[in-house]
């Protein structure tokens, strides 16, 4: 009886560790193409498209800042950790490696835009 107590005590606080643990690191919220064109009428927000730069070039939401994923060190961006960053790609894919990065990399407030500049271009 005093081993079955044991185990399911230390289960309890391995159970509860592992919770913690990964608790601590914030979910990467998603925002859709509606939402970060409200922010951009209304507020002054760091927005990276990670499309490639002849994807960028081809056209970009105007303030976006080119940082391709192919060539992103997260590390190097010179944005406060503890601000907002918004990441768009052509579709969503990228942009939700980038914004994994980010959060690797100290960034506590990281959005991803869902379904990238196909959305945003959907609602012009």
């Amino acid at each position: 009886m005093k081993k079955i107590s044991l185990f399911v005590g230390i289960l309890a606080v391995m159970v509860i560790f592992i919770f913690v643990i990964t608790s601590e690191k914030d979910e990467i919220k998603k925002i859709d193409a509606e939402t970060l064109q409200n922010k951009l009428e209304n507020e002054e927000i760091t927005l990276l498209d990670v499309r490639e730069t002849s994807e960028y070039e081809g056209g970009h939401i105007e303030g976006a800042v080119n940082a391709p994923l192919s060539s992103l060190d997260a590390n190097e961006l010179p944005y406060p950790k503890d601000e907002p960053i918004y990441v768009i790609c052509r579709s969503g894919n990228r942009s939700a490696q980038a914004a994994n990065r980010l959060q690797e990399a100290g960034y506590t407030k990281v959005y991803d835009v869902s379904g990238g500049m196909m959305a945003w271009e959907s609602i012009e």
